[in-house]
């Protein structure tokens, strides 16, 4: 199933890297990828779309990117 998440995270050089390596691990691939800045200065909307099936994955992948210090705000977009 294709899960779609709202990142609200900091403009810092590692930022992307963080989290894509948080799917990494979990050996998960981006299917699509959309970063644009937010209305705030130094802040920065993601849009990360994958296919996780699992729910327990898709709540293990959400506690692992909220634990990066770059993550303002996640939440799964509902279509």
């Amino acid at each position: 199933m294709k899960r779609t998440l709202h990142l609200k995270v900091t403009d810092q050089v590692s930022t992307l890297n963080r989290i894509t390596s948080a799917f990494v691990r979990l050996q998960y691939n981006i299917s699509e990828l959309i970063v644009k800045p937010s209305s705030e200065e130094g802040i920065s909307d993601m849009l990360i779309t994958a296919n996780i099936e699992d729910e327990a994955i898709l709540k293990i992948l959400i506690a692992k990117l909220n634990k990066q210090i770059s993550v303002i705000d996640i939440e799964e977009v509902k279509a």
